[in-house]
């Protein structure tokens, strides 16, 4: 089960991952909200994607369900049309979404010079 919101725009705080998807292009349409993993945007109640806001955290898209195929990726920002994140001809869909994890490395010390 996707977490997956009817109400768009929303305004309670902003998640560690949130993106808001249009059903048409330039924001239009029905709009839904996810915070979290969706392997099936359809199963969900999303027809088709059209824009993209994405509020916090990157994303990738798939052309296909259950995260696979082609994989487009979203920073914070906005994705009027689907040429907006790809120049690909081959697909213009995306059936789901998922956040991705950035882990960063601890700091290590800098290396100290040894001076005679």
């Amino acid at each position: 089960v996707c977490p997956l919101h009817a109400v768009c725009p929303s305004l309670r705080p902003p998640a560690l991952f949130q993106i808001a998807i249009f059903e048409q292009e330039n924001f239009q349409g029905r709009c839904h909200e996810l915070s979290g993993a969706c392997p099936n945007l359809k199963e969900a109640g999303v027809d088709k994607v059209g824009s993209i806001l994405v509020h916090s955290g990157p994303w990738v898209g798939y052309e296909q369900a259950s995260c696979k195929g082609e994989q487009f990726v979203f920073e914070k920002g906005e994705y009027p049309r689907w040429d907006s994140w790809t120049n690909s001809r081959r697909s213009d869909s995306i059936t789901s979404l998922r956040p991705i994890k950035v882990v960063r490395a601890p700091r290590q010390p800098l290396p100290t010079r040894q001076t005679k």
